[in-house]
């Protein structure tokens, strides 16, 4: 073993990522030195500190080391565990406080999606591990001697355990497209809970109540332990390496996504704080004071995630036309890691590219959050006008901490010209007999030449046949003003005396496009 230390400055350009001479792809928060324990894909294991001076190390296997590793655990008193896969052979690999690595090997096995610390029915600490080729749950203790469980014929994926339930072991199956528990107890696997998608890595909180579980889609499902209700959360993107917080907040990173991920507590959809293109995150641990860190195995670095976040509360997805101003104000919130709002702090709203402005006609405005009642912590922006057709970008910034939330998905659309033809929309092809009313209005959109709706255009429906149908009052015209989304309906039409099939013009004045809609009598 050979040990690399490599001295760690802040880069001025991003304070909150630190360089760690590797890329890592699980990390692991040890409490007996206070440090961030680090793997690579390699299975090299590494240490960081996580305080100035800032320090990180890397301790090199010796030869004949060889293989892949995927997850990390830390075991207080018996160092950091991971899983090495080879060709041919497989291991349990320790890395103890001075970087001395101790290899357990199995006569199979490949990677281990997921490993964690938990109890077996003795009160005795181990590892439960699942492999990818092994429908069973693998136990080693810290002598490093293992033991098997009974096989899931599904197949197993993830493996979650609460700090309050340490010998109730969750786990995902792909298989089975669902979520089951193991009982250390008595050695056995509940029903399964059917999910209905893939089922993947999984979290659950300290209490033990919820359960969270990752898909390969961009969807996250919570499942209520007390009330056996099974929640879709929408995510941007898919998540791995779940962490679910005390206060119901759940953390998650997204390789795909090159985001650290979050859910709050009530809410039915993630947000993301990207952690820059390519980073991919791949591992997320909190130290002893809270603060939430992620490796990054796109890059030979560990990002720091802010003790603070702001979130998009509301006023996303909202569109608009040249001219206009947007509907609703843009409003996030200031929480603490912990999900504790805080009063009184100065948030920057930005529009990018010059696609609006706020009510004093600047691209930016600064607002700050409240202190009492329902808008403590909120901060809410004046009204956008737009300036220009496309996306609309707008971040708002938390300039005490570096916090940052995005509206991505603001449109505006063209300004609306002149009415340039109708389209319909229903009530032609309607049959009755002879002096009966139609059931229905005839409805049709007026639009400009961009196919935007265009209201307080005079629409005119004319009957082409003589005496074949008429509109109350007994005439053969109707003229309709279309409505603000464009729509215009007819008054509806009664039948002539005699069976006939007839069509209804119907047209704006001075554009070049008419519609015939024929009817029925019979």
């Amino acid at each position: 073993m050979t040990a690399t230390t490599i001295p760690t400055t802040i880069p001025t350009s991003n304070n909150d990522e630190f360089p760690i001479g590797a890329p890592a792809v699980d990390l692991a928060w040890q409490s007996d030195d206070q440090n961030l324990w680090f793997v690579t894909a390699e299975g090299t294991v590494g240490r960081f500190e996580p305080r100035s001076p800032w320090a990180s190390t890397l301790f090199t296997p010796g030869p004949g080391f060889t293989g892949t590793a995927n997850s990390l655990v830390a075991w207080p008193g018996h160092g950091v565990w991971t899983f090495v896969s080879g060709q041919s052979t497989a291991a349990f690999v320790k890395c103890d406080g001075y970087g001395h690595y101790q290899i357990h090997s199995l006569d199979s096995g490949r990677e281990s999606h997921s490993m964690v610390l938990a109890k077996s029915r003795e009160g005795w600490d181990r590892i439960v591990a699942v492999l990818s080729d092994r429908n069973r749950l693998v136990f080693i203790n810290s002598a490093g001697f293992t033991t098997n469980s009974l096989a899931y014929p599904d197949g197993l994926y993830g493996v979650a355990v609460a700090e309050r339930e340490p010998t109730l072991y969750w786990l995902s199956s792909p298989g089975g497209r669902s979520l089951v528990s193991y009982d250390a107890h008595t050695g056995a696997f509940s029903t399964a809970i059917n999910i209905g998608v893939e089922a993947q890595d999984l979290a659950v909180t300290p209490s033990g109540d919820t359960v969270w579980v990752a898909t390969p889609e961009n969807a996250i499902y919570k499942y209520s332990v007390r009330d056996s209700l099974l929640t879709r959360v929408d995510s941007p993107c898919p998540a791995r390496r779940l962490r679910a917080a005390a206060d119901g907040t759940l953390w998650f990173a997204s390789p795909q996504g090159d985001a650290i991920g979050y859910v709050l507590p009530g809410e039915a959809r993630a947000a993301v704080i990207s952690t820059g293109d390519g980073s991919q995150p791949s591992g997320l641990a909190v130290t002893a004071d809270s603060r939430l860190w992620a490796s990054l195995h796109g890059r030979p670095a560990l990002r720091r995630v802010s003790r603070y976040r702001l979130a998009v509360v509301s006023g996303d997805a909202q569109s608009v036309t040249v001219g206009q101003r947007f509907s609703e104000p843009l409003v996030v919130k200031a929480v603490e890691l912990d999900g504790t709002p805080v009063a009184e702090q100065r948030i920057e709203f930005s529009v990018e590219g010059g696609s609006a402005v706020f009510e004093d006609g600047k691209p930016t405005e600064v607002r700050f959050t409240g202190s009492d009642g329902d808008q403590l912590g909120v901060a809410t922006s004046s009204l956008l006008k737009a300036l220009k057709e496309g996306p609309c970008l707008v971040t708002a910034r938390w300039a005490e901490t570096e916090a940052v939330a995005s509206f991505s998905r603001l449109t505006v659309t063209p300004p609306v010209g002149a009415a340039h033809h109708v389209r319909y929309v229903s009530g032609a092809g309607q049959t009755v007999p002879p002096g009966k009313s139609f059931d229905e209005p005839m409805t049709v959109i007026v639009e400009d030449r961009n196919g935007s709706p265009v209201p307080g255009a005079e629409v005119t429906f004319k009957v082409r046949d003589e005496g074949a149908a008429t509109f109350p009052g007994g005439v053969d015209t109707a003229k309709v003003t279309s409505e603000a989304d464009g729509s215009a309906a007819s008054p509806v039409l009664a039948a002539g005396d005699r069976a006939d099939v007839f069509a209804v013009r119907v047209w704006v004045a001075k554009t070049p496009v008419s519609l015939l809609l024929d009817q029925n009598i019979q």
